[in-house]
């Protein structure tokens, strides 16, 4: 007949094992969904929106596991056999796991952004092949608008989007990728991680038939505090009408 410290080092062995298969399995998901994505900018938008969020779950899970590790760990040590001993072995084992929880959380919060967007930079800006094989050249700010729609040109104007023009100056194809940045944190100028949010937007100067319009952008940054406002250009209504007609 097992005893009560057998029942529960069974319990926290087998449940951290448990709690650790999954969290490898939450990060599993997001690869094989990440690389089933083909289309650079597809990937670019999962890995900003929800690289992140995998990583939480994932690490919050493996925190609980660690709980479960923890106590079986020093109640093993320590042999006991009275109840109120787990209960201070258990409270011993949660401090343990949140502070491992809360170092990760903090790593995820402060360190990562910097170490993401040098992900999405790789993603991105990886060298792209012509459908003949050849690597194309990414044009810069100036070479790309003239071969950019007015819409699309509006779009980068009002930070809605982002645009990178691939061309294969050999045979002339070309490629347009469209990065939505709407909800996509931009690098904060203060402290460079990527953790400047906007937080609310207030229309300046209202825009009228032939004249376009003001909108101010508020920024802040999650991590340093710094605050920071964007002037963005609103269409006129007769361009407006123009760009959904395109």
């Amino acid at each position: 007949m097992n005893t009560l410290a057998d029942v529960w080092f069974q319990i926290t062995k087998f449940g951290g094992l448990a709690l650790t298969g999954v969290a490898i399995l939450v990060q599993l998901t997001y690869i094989v969904r990440l690389q089933s994505l083909r289309d650079r900018s597809s990937k670019y938008k999962f890995a900003s929106a929800k690289e992140a969020s995998y990583l939480r779950r994932s690490t919050t899970i493996f925190s609980f596991a660690i709980f479960f590790f923890a106590f079986n760990l020093v109640s093993g040590l320590l042999g006991l056999a009275q109840m109120y001993q787990y209960i201070f072995v258990a409270f011993i084992s949660f401090m343990i796991s949140f502070v491992i929880g809360y170092g990760f959380s903090a790593y995820l919060k402060y360190y990562y952004p910097f170490i993401l967007e040098k992900r999405l930079k790789k993603i991105r800006f990886k060298t792209m092949k012509s459908s003949a094989g050849k690597p194309m050249r990414l044009l810069n700010e100036l070479e790309e608008d003239e071969h950019m729609t007015d819409e699309m040109l509006a779009l980068e104007e009002a930070m809605e989007a982002d645009f990178d023009v691939w061309i294969d100056d050999t045979s002339g194809e070309k490629v347009i990728q469209k990065y939505d940045i709407t909800e996509h944190a931009l690098v904060c100028p203060n402290c460079n991680f990527r953790t400047l949010k906007e937080r609310s937007e207030e229309v300046v100067i209202e825009p009228t038939e032939v004249t376009d319009g003001k909108m101010e952008r508020n920024y802040k940054c999650t991590y340093c505090g710094w605050v920071e406002v964007k002037e963005a250009r609103i269409p006129s209504w007769s361009e407006k009408r123009q760009l959904e007609q395109v």
